[in-house]
């Protein structure tokens, strides 16, 4: 049997693992976006703002599955394991939503 303190203490990895993973792409990102001088268009520069939105409220999102396992962790409790499952299943769908939008950037896809 799954005992629930390994399903969570593996959410917990696997969600920092997932924010590491994302915060090295966001920071390509915005070296990217930074390295643009002054004298560039803003709609130049577009695509890289809004990848680094995606990029950042995916970051955001593994940060709050992070909380909710180490709340678990501290204090129990059925909801809060519950909801470190749900937002584990959410950061999934928003790593793979942010990697679709990173690729339809770099290989210039309407």
């Amino acid at each position: 049997m799954i005992e629930s303190k390994d399903v969570v203490l593996t959410i917990l990895g696997a969600s920092s693992a997932f924010a590491g993973f994302v915060l090295v792409f966001l920071g390509i990102v915005l070296s990217t976006y930074q390295s643009y001088s002054g004298a560039v268009s803003a709609e130049v520069k577009r695509p890289y703002r809004s990848t680094a939105i995606v990029l950042y409220t995916t970051f955001c999102i593994a940060l709050g599955t992070i909380a909710v396992c180490v709340g678990w962790v501290l204090a129990g409790g059925d909801a809060a394991y519950r909801l470190s499952i749900g937002l584990f299943l959410v950061q999934l769908l928003a790593l793979l939503g942010s990697g679709a939008w990173a690729l339809r950037l770099v290989l210039e896809w309407p």
